[in-house]
């Protein structure tokens, strides 16, 4: 165990090559949750909830020591009226289509997220990212009364992208759209 301690790999740390091209993966990524982003308009939004906070993306390097971005739509945290359409691109682990909800708007959207292959959280925090996707702290059919807990609560589904920019853009745009549009159903601009 000491002598791994003790060695540092000073080839990889001198890669420029490597680090270049984890550096124009990212900013491909960045480019397409940008113009995933502006294709979404407020009004749309503001159909669902008249208290959203726009739309946001967020970047890291350190999620158990991968690269990470957050595109969030509508941004209601409330742990009783939360509503926010997440994206998460997990360098390594993968691209995840995340709806949070507070309890009172679980109910609402479970036959929709349902029958759409969302799966529920079952991790104690939903930005518990590891447990949920790592660790599958999750269930496919669970039980209504976890609803009523005033918290918030996550839905997770892996999005299944391939091909070019255009073609990842268009796969998530599908998703979020669809929810845009289920939402507006549902909410109407009640939240």
């Amino acid at each position: 165990m000491s002598s791994d301690r003790q060695h540092v790999d000073l080839n990889l740390w001198k890669d420029n090559h490597l680090f270049k091209k984890q550096h124009r993966l990212k900013l491909q990524f960045w480019e397409i949750f940008s113009r995933v982003a502006e294709n979404i308009s407020d009004k749309s939004l503001l159909k669902i909830c008249s208290k959203h906070k726009s739309i946001k993306l967020s970047r890291g390097n350190d999620l158990l020591g991968m690269p990470y971005h957050v595109l969030d739509i509508i941004r209601n945290f409330d742990p009783k009226s939360g509503l926010n359409i997440r994206v998460l691109n997990w360098f390594g682990n993968g691209m995840f289509l995340m709806i949070l909800t507070g309890n009172e708007n679980s109910e609402k959207v479970f036959t929709f997220l349902h029958s759409n292959n969302f799966y529920f959280g079952l991790t104690d925090s939903p930005w518990d990212y590891p447990g949920l996707i790592l660790e599958n702290q999750k269930t496919k059919s669970p039980d209504p009364r976890m609803f009523s807990k005033k918290e918030l609560h996550v839905w997770v589904k892996e999005l299944k992208i391939e091909g070019d920019e255009n073609e990842i853009i268009k796969e998530i745009s599908q998703n979020i759209n669809l929810h845009i549009n289920q939402y507006s159903k549902i909410f109407g601009d009640k939240n």
